[in-house]
């Protein structure tokens, strides 16, 4: 008689069909043997690869900066800044994430960003930084800058040009 076999292991599905004839005991223990020490392989290089060393990351995690691993709920909302397009830090999440604010495609929140283990939003300079260069607190008052032409990274460099010219033709008069 012949069966099949599915095992399941942690986060890693492994399926594989495996021919047994139960009937002479023959091939059991040792493909379950195999197929659980690649399963058990593939779960521990996974782990591995998702640990990161804070050691090298100066400062205390959740002391001095967050450390989210994904991006947290929130009730930040493009409806309320001052500028679309623009880019805006998440004072909810001591700046970790980052906001795209742009036609709506993405929703209420526009296009999420998470900053690296380390780094925040740096809402004067438009980028994530070293939490220890950002003051997150600052990061609403400086949504305004999204309103200038000349900071707002949305702004295409054809018209920041146009622009600059307009003010130049105007002083020149």
């Amino acid at each position: 008689m012949w069966t099949n076999s599915l095992i399941v292991v942690g986060l890693t599905l492994v399926c594989v069909v495996v021919l047994v004839d139960v009937s002479q005991g023959v091939g059991v223990s040792s493909d379950v043997r195999l197929l659980q020490t690649i399963a058990d392989f593939t779960l521990r290089k996974k782990q591995e690869k998702n640990k990161q060393d804070l050691n090298k990351i100066p400062g205390i995690p959740w002391v001095d900066y967050p450390l989210f691993h994904e991006i947290p709920q929130t009730s930040f909302s493009c409806a309320r800044v001052p500028a679309v397009p623009g880019m805006y830090a998440n004072v909810e999440t001591g700046c970790q994430v980052y906001h795209v604010c742009h036609d709506g495609r993405e929703g209420d929140q526009g296009a999420t960003f998470l900053c690296a283990n380390g780094t925040i939003f740096n809402q004067k300079e438009f980028n994530c930084d070293w939490w220890y260069n950002v003051d997150c607190g600052d990061a609403p008052r400086l949504y305004n800058l999204n309103l200038d032409p000349e900071t707002n990274p949305y702004v295409p460099p054809a018209h920041k040009e146009y622009l600059r010219r307009e003010r130049l033709r105007i002083v020149v008069l």
